[in-house]
């Protein structure tokens, strides 16, 4: 895909503590937290940061995930989820 640089967001501030701390943790995500960590350290420049967003499209992929049988979505997102993810957009836009 040619990327070079990579801004991960994320509204959880343990996540990005740890991953500004070089990914090392000692709790039971410890493996998922290094290789994520690893991951991006594959792009020339990568940088975590904190982004304050309702948890509203996490709990509708739970949702999805647990109740629905489809399995990925590669091409487009699940209708259930498309009007969160405007929303999403919309109010990180206008910050």
């Amino acid at each position: 895909m040619t990327c070079n640089r990579i801004i991960i967001n994320s509204d959880n501030m343990e996540v990005i503590e740890t991953m500004n701390e070089g990914g090392r943790s000692s709790g039971a995500a410890a493996a998922i937290f290094d290789d994520c960590f690893h991951l991006a350290c594959d792009f020339p420049i990568s940088r975590f940061e904190h982004c304050n967003r309702e948890a509203k499209i996490s709990h509708e992929l739970a949702k999805l995930a647990r109740f629905s049988f489809i399995s990925d979505w590669f091409e487009e997102p699940h209708n259930a989820i498309v009007p969160i993810l405007i929303n999403d957009v919309m109010i990180i836009s206008n910050e």
